[in-house]
């Protein structure tokens, strides 16, 4: 049995991450393929989790975990990419069978390997060119046809982050930070938001979104950085929020681009 104080501190992040996300996820649903996918790569699901952390384990532990984040977002990446390229081909659950068959693999690397600072923002920054590469003929699509929402479409996908919130946050202890820092990027936000994009309005939309993720998750990269070298120096209370800046004011720079290229 678990004691009460565990799970009402649980449920309570479980409620502020289902919260976070379905206010994100009515802002996607509402954009065009470029802009929801700058929505959809804020850390929706690995911010909650490193504050939550941080109520539990020293900045060290959350340095080590950042750092294997850096080049977990590699294999996110990789998982955007293949996706992309399967939804054009495939319905949504073998798409989505699919990145997983390419992602646990990557993980599992990601989580073998002893990174160093170098060697993880060489590992992001391969995989990255590959996976633009890779979907930059996708980026385009045509206007979506809408179709009717489903009633559980949001609470599904809320229900799916909060929960890796709650695994990821419940075993800390067990998982180390190498562990929690694989975890973290587990690409449980774009499975959730791909997967009803591609059953609502079809496989090439949901590529499109997924081709315009590459810049914004490399902000997340950036963040995780500064995580790394500054929560030892600063302190959670003060790294964390500036991080989330960093990948807010990335994120924002790409909107502002991406905005002139379209007027331009």
């Amino acid at each position: 049995m678990f004691p009460q104080d565990f799970l009402t501190s649980l449920l309570i992040k479980m409620a502020f991450v289902t919260i976070f996300v379905v206010a994100a996820a009515r802002l996607a649903e509402r954009s065009r393929p470029a802009i929801a996918a700058l929505i959809a790569t804020l850390p929706i699901s690995i911010g909650p989790i490193f504050v939550l952390l941080s109520l539990e384990h020293d900045s060290a532990f959350l340095g080590s975990a950042a750092l294997k984040s850096i080049a977990s977002v590699g294999a996110t990446l990789g998982f955007i990419a293949v996706y992309a390229n399967s939804a054009t081909r495939f319905g949504p659950l073998k798409a989505l069978s699919i990145g997983y068959l390419y992602w646990a693999p990557m993980a599992f690397f990601v989580h073998s390997v002893d990174w160093s600072l170098s060697s993880s923002l060489a590992f992001l920054g391969l995989v990255a060119a590959v996976s633009e590469c890779a979907m930059r003929w996708l980026k385009e699509a045509p206007a979506p046809v809408r179709v009717e929402r489903r009633w559980w479409d949001i609470p599904v996908r809320a229900t799916a982050v909060a929960l890796l919130v709650a695994l990821v946050t419940g075993l800390s202890h067990a998982l180390g930070s190498s562990g929690v820092g694989t975890l973290a990027n587990f690409p449980i936000v774009m499975s959730s938001l791909s997967l009803i994009t591609h059953f609502r309005l079809g496989g090439r939309q949901t590529a499109a979104m997924l081709a315009n993720t590459t810049g914004g998750m490399l902000g997340v990269g950036a963040g995780l950085v500064f995580v790394h070298l500054a929560i030892v120096h600063m302190g959670a209370p003060i790294a964390l929020p500036l991080a989330l800046g960093i990948s807010l004011i990335w994120n924002f720079g790409l909107y502002l681009v991406s905005r002139k290229n379209r007027t331009g």
